[in-house]
């Protein structure tokens, strides 16, 4: 009767603490966190709700009709970085776009994006900001997905829907460094973060 008695315990106390925390969730919990401390202790590990987000062309994304993992990049047209990212981007798409979803969501609203739209490879989906979002240099909430990072910043979501890592920012030519050393760089960044959830 012990054992029995210790045994539903351990399987009540287990089901208690194995409650997942979702994203916005964890985000708005820490929101007194540096950017370090919000990716290690409050994002990685959380799991996306369900987002249905409008692209550029009217079309709706429900990231819970989803079933493969996902690569979420927030960015900004005013963002050099976020740019100097399409070609790695680009890259990644041809490389393992059958095996993952690519989803670019905008600081800008959608007559801002054409400079994206143009450059970056059509099976990305791409999402503006619409009138009702809420967006500022520091935060930005597309459908209700709260940013809270600097752009471009890139959020690896594996196939349960759980937040893997996070990768900020990207590479830009300055003195010293060419275009060819940036995409170089960017792409071999991105890929070693997407090979996370790739099997």
């Amino acid at each position: 009767m012990k054992r029995l008695v210790t045994l539903l315990l351990l399987v009540i106390t287990s089901s208690i603490f194995a409650q997942k925390t979702y994203y916005n969730q964890a985000v708005n919990s820490c929101a007194d966190k540096s950017s370090d401390e919000l990716i290690n202790k409050c994002i990685k590990g959380s799991y996306l709700l369900n987002y249905d987000f409008e692209t550029d062309k009217g079309t709706m994304i429900s990231t819970d009709k989803i079933k493969k993992p996902i690569l979420l990049i927030a960015a900004a047209g005013w963002s050099a970085p976020a740019v100097a990212q399409i070609p790695a981007i680009n890259e990644m798409v041809d490389m393992y776009g059958d095996k993952m979803e690519f989803i670019v969501i905008f600081w800008d609203k959608k007559d801002k994006i054409k400079r994206f739209q143009d450059r970056l490879n059509p099976a990305v989906k791409l999402v503006p900001a619409r009138d009702g979002d809420k967006v500022e240099r520091g935060n930005l909430d597309i459908s209700g997905f709260v940013h809270k990072l600097d752009y471009p910043t890139a959020y690896l979501i594996d196939k349960s829907k759980k937040f893997t890592d996070v990768l900020r920012g990207a590479a830009t030519p300055s003195k010293g460094v060419t275009w060819d050393d940036v995409n170089d760089k960017n792409g071999e960044d991105l890929e070693a973060f997407i090979q996370q959830v790739i099997k």
